[in-house]
């Protein structure tokens, strides 16, 4: 997926207005997760980079869970 196309995925609510969307994720408290994420995965220091990324998404999801939908 080149930039632009990234850029108007992440600016398009995944459903209807972002006034009323159930699952819409304003820019900023996404950008505020991904930073916390990327945060955790270097503070985890763990040999085994995908057992970071995916304890750091666990714990970036505990932590953002009023915004995500944890379907």
């Amino acid at each position: 997926m080149d930039a632009a196309t990234m850029k108007e995925v992440w600016e398009t609510p995944v459903s209807g207005s972002d006034r009323i969307a159930r699952n819409y994720i304003p820019q900023a408290v996404g950008l505020e997760a991904v930073a916390y994420c990327e945060k955790m995965v270097a503070q985890l220091d763990l040999d085994d980079i995908e057992q970071s990324h995916d304890l750091a998404i666990q714990a970036t999801r505990i932590k953002f869970s009023q915004h995500f939908l944890l379907g």
